[in-house]
């Protein structure tokens, strides 16, 4: 869901697994497809919406996504959605991060990393952001409430069982060894994966 670039799906099927994936945008599409041509990689990519989902009731054995929960309007029909996808017994994997933590000590450590590496660097990519999502942020229910426990919870009360966080610790020290010294310094978000199991019925 929210495929991007294909980060995830082309991860999948390099594994060996028959792999779909689905995203609003028609140029990240196109990203996604040319990747998984380069990589020579067969994965079903259609254009649609994670929150109104054009598949039929109970196709995938893994629903997977990434980044995804806190850009969503409405994130709780999306996993409703979600579930509706997955097979009796399948899994949902979901990452994400604290980016907007709103506790002011985090708001401040945001606001003073992001001056530094304007300082040293214009930074294209805190530009861009806050151009698409400055203007939206108000009708994004999950913007600055990202959490494990909030993403856990809203998995639960859709439905789904055995709902398990991981703080993926490999992943934020990998990242933190790729990040500036200010960055290291200033920032300090974390990264989870949240999963699910949707219950036989």
């Amino acid at each position: 869901m929210g495929t991007g670039a294909g980060f995830l799906a082309l991860l999948f099927a390099e594994m060996g697994h028959k792999v779909t994936g689905i995203d609003l945008s028609e140029g990240m599409l196109e990203r996604a497809k040319h990747n998984a041509q380069n990589m020579g990689l067969e994965i079903d990519f259609f254009h649609g919406d994670a929150e109104n989902l054009p598949f039929e009731d109970s196709s995938f054995d893994l629903v997977t996504n990434k980044f995804l929960l806190w850009t969503l309007q409405q994130p709780a029909c999306a996993v409703r959605e979600w579930r509706r996808v997955l097979k009796p017994g399948g899994t949902i994997f979901a990452i994400d991060g604290d980016w907007f933590d709103p506790r002011p000590g985090r708001r401040i450590k945001r606001m003073l990393s992001e001056g530094a590496e304007r300082f040293v660097k214009k930074n294209q990519i805190t530009s861009i952001f806050k151009d698409c999502y400055g203007p939206i942020r108000n009708s994004l229910p999950l913007y600055e409430k990202i959490s494990p426990e909030n993403a856990s919870l809203l998995f639960s009360e859709i439905g789904f069982v055995n709902t398990a966080v991981n703080p993926l610790l490999e992943v934020q020290k990998f990242k933190k060894n790729r990040q500036s010294f200010t960055q290291r310094l200033l920032g300090n978000n974390s990264i989870f994966l949240i999963s699910g199991q949707k219950k036989f019925e």
